[in-house]
């Protein structure tokens, strides 16, 4: 999506993707050929992407000092909406209510989002033509400058490295939690509720990232540090669980953390960036999550291990996270200290004269 937003604005790509989920449920409902299902997953993975375009677009519109109100009001929404849209299945999925009234709920819902993008306001990038010259600009010293001058900064590179690792490790949480319910306890039907839950959980810790930011800020990386190796240990303690409430709870409270440390560290991103490729520095930090979370699950299908050791060796994802923080801290200090050995001198033939 990030050159594609140097030729369209925000505000445009997200109308498309709008449409394009719209177009997604359509073709699922009245689709009947491969064809159609090989189409149905290029307008999702359309539709899906712009969530990311969505999240830079808040950027371009507010001031750097709400940036992290804005973030944490719309993840929190968002969030929200995906629970009271699980509560909804489930409730009809009770009343063995049929798929139509799935996808006519779905569909009207989408048809509202479609109609509100267009009343959206225009983000503050460039023209269409100063766009287009600044691509061409761009390609010519090509992308790899662009890349370099947008990661450029340790301290963003960290947090971006630690936005990739913390993404893959949750994913693989989430995508393999109802497995570890069922393990634990096959009979119970509350997978579905805690599933909404965790999504409360997580909206209310995106929600509390406003109130903490400047303690966040403070903190520098300990905040991050502490977070992630909490995670980990509520992973290895899932791993270990063979209570069904103790799974639940454990699931819960890792999905609310992690919400809360991601909208702390992309608002962090937002403001070390120097050249505002907001759209560039999103979607290559979440793909490379994805990366490392698609290397890691196919390793695991591979390997044939069981639910409770692949949550064990989720929590190394976390571990990773923690490792990082400690090293950069551990450098700091180190550089710190070597430059107050070196000026130490200078200081001292100063006082003498």
């Amino acid at each position: 999506m990030a050159p594609v937003c140097l030729y369209l604005s925000h505000k445009v790509l997200i109308i498309l993707g709008a449409f394009g989920l719209l177009i997604t449920y359509l073709i699922v409902w009245i689709g009947q050929s491969l064809l159609a299902m090989q189409i149905m997953q290029i307008t999702y993975g359309f539709g899906a992407s712009t969530r990311l375009v969505f999240s830079s677009y808040i950027f371009l519109l507010v001031s750097e000092e709400e940036y992290q109100t804005m973030t944490s009001l719309t993840t929190t929404i968002s969030l929200l909406s995906f629970m009271l849209s699980s509560e909804l299945g489930q409730l009809l999925a009770l009343q063995e209510a049929p798929y139509d009234i799935f996808f006519v709920i779905s569909l009207i819902a989408l048809g509202i989002c479609c109609s509100m993008t267009f009343i959206l306001p225009k983000d503050h990038s460039l023209s269409s033509l100063s766009s287009l010259t600044n691509s061409w600009d761009q390609s010519k010293q090509g992308w790899t400058s662009v890349l370099k001058e947008t990661w450029h900064g340790r301290s963003l590179q960290i947090f971006s490295l630690w936005w990739a690792v913390a993404f893959a490790g949750i994913s693989l949480v989430q995508n393999y939690g109802t497995n570890l319910f069922e393990a634990v306890d096959p009979k119970s039907k509350l997978n579905g509720h805690i599933l909404a839950a965790s999504e409360l959980a997580a909206s209310l810790g995106s929600y509390c990232a406003i109130y903490i930011e400047k303690f966040a800020s403070k903190s520098c990386l300990s905040i991050y540090m502490v977070g992630s190796a909490l995670m980990g240990i509520l992973c290895v303690c899932m791993g270990f669980s063979s209570k069904i409430w103790v799974a639940y709870c454990l699931y819960v409270i890792i999905c609310g953390i992690y919400q809360t440390l991601a909208c702390l560290v992309s608002v962090r991103c937002g403001h070390l960036i120097s050249n505002g490729q907001y759209i560039l520095l999103f979607s290559i930090n979440s793909f490379a999550g994805l990366l490392v979370e698609t290397l890691l699950q196919a390793a695991i299908e591979i390997s044939g291990l069981s639910i409770f050791s692949q949550f064990i060796s989720f929590s190394g994802f976390f571990f990773l996270a923690t490792a990082i923080c400690v090293g950069l801290c551990f450098v700091d200090s180190s550089r710190t200290s070597y430059l107050v050995l070196e000026t130490e001198p200078e200081h001292l033939i100063s006082d003498s004269t």
